[in-house]
């Protein structure tokens, strides 16, 4: 019965796709270092987030809060 069905023609294959363009390895690796170092800048590492030293608190408060004891 292969009469009664419509022949189903195949689509065209799509097009190749197009080479990729000539990569500036010196302008990639400039890109990479500023990358970087704005990483470096952005970071903070656990001697920043540290009030007190080694020995304790180094500075004495100048100001002083009033308490409401008694």
């Amino acid at each position: 019965m292969s009469f009664l069905t419509p022949k189903i023609s195949t689509p065209p294959p799509p097009p190749a796709p197009e080479p990729p363009d000539e990569t500036d390895y010196a302008q990639a690796a400039a890109l990479s270092e500023d990358a970087m170092a704005q990483e470096r800048r952005g970071r903070k590492g656990r001697k920043s987030t540290q009030v007190a030293g080694i020995l304790g608190k180094e500075s004495e408060n100048s100001v002083m809060k009033p308490t409401l004891l008694g």
